[in-house]
């Protein structure tokens, strides 16, 4: 496997993607912003996230079960926590920063974007490696309910990322595979396995490892294969992944393998459509972000 650091770029420039940017996310699969998040955006979402772990809400969900929900009882482990922006104000102030969403926007080329959900990821430092590592794993695995295949992510570290503190890694051009849908391996510690058998059936292993400043952004395609290697620094690893979905994503029936139906979170949140299906155009859990920016909250 070949490897490259990528990501660190002129920190003064926060113009939305050039074509050239564009034409590169098409072709590659992910792409890394200048520095645009202020340093207060950013410090109001730490704070957000370090009330949200000691138990503060600020909106309760409607359910109160069934998705990733890390509480200090768990214990010093790699912490999962979903749908914090539609509980934490601090936290769905960065989800609302506009210029996040107006780039996934044009990386999609879609011309509006709603929220899907969102997911606060912490990697306490001092973890055996083993349980801080984040397997190779596709989004879109997980999202088989999903029409769209052109949804994407922006990952956005609340401090300087590098490989020492265990930032995201992606298989370069891995999204223009359309056989890696089986990637439900976010948890899969035996990476090596994992990238024996994308090879056996011909993924390109050139690994990006990403080398973030604070304020900058990365975001990925939905089938790029990504992961990220354990925390081996002295300092916590916080980040929020933020999932969009583009103008054309609406809910589909999916059965799986053994001929279960396939539940996403999403439709026991959202409200229902005319036809009895969730409306994953719902206000409340997926609001516009762009171009209408700043959405009501529920």
């Amino acid at each position: 496997m070949t490897s490259k650091v990528t990501g660190a770029v002129d920190d003064t420039t926060q113009d939305l993607p050039a074509a050239s940017d564009i034409a590169f996310y098409a072709e590659h699969g992910w792409w890394v912003s200048p520095v645009i998040i202020p340093e207060e955006v950013l410090d109001t979402a730490v704070m957000g996230a370090e009330r949200h772990y000691v138990g503060e809400r600020d909106h309760p969900l409607l359910i109160t079960g069934g998705y990733l929900d890390w509480r200090p009882e768990q214990g010093n482990v790699l912490r999962l926590n979903d749908y914090v922006s539609l509980q934490n104000d601090d936290i769905r102030a960065l989800v609302e920063f506009t210029p996040i969403a107006a780039i996934a926007a044009q990386l999609a080329r879609t011309p509006s974007v709603r929220l899907f959900h969102d997911q606060l990821i912490c990697k306490p430092a001092g973890l055996d490696p083993a349980e801080s590592a984040v397997g190779w794993h596709t989004d879109i695995a997980y999202w088989q309910t999903c029409s769209s295949r052109d949804m994407l992510t922006a990952w956005i570290p609340f401090q300087d990322c590098d490989a020492e503190i265990g930032a995201l890694s992606f298989l370069d051009r891995s999204h223009r595979r359309l056989d890696t849908e089986w990637m439900r391996t976010f948890g899969e510690q035996d990476r090596d396995k994992l990238e024996d058998s994308l090879s056996e059936v011909g993924v390109s292993l050139e690994r990006i490892r990403l080398q973030l400043r604070r304020g900058q952004v990365s975001f990925h395609h939905c089938r790029t294969i990504h992961g990220s290697e354990p925390n081996r620094s002295d300092r916590d690893r916080l980040a929020l992944a933020v999932h969009f979905q583009d103008a054309t994503n609406q809910f589909v029936p999916h059965v799986d393998s053994s001929g279960r139906r396939t539940v996403h979170v999403n439709d026991l949140l959202c409200r229902k459509d005319a036809t009895g299906d969730p409306d994953y155009a719902d206000p409340d859990v997926c609001p516009i972000l762009w171009p209408d920016g700043k959405a009501q909250r529920p």
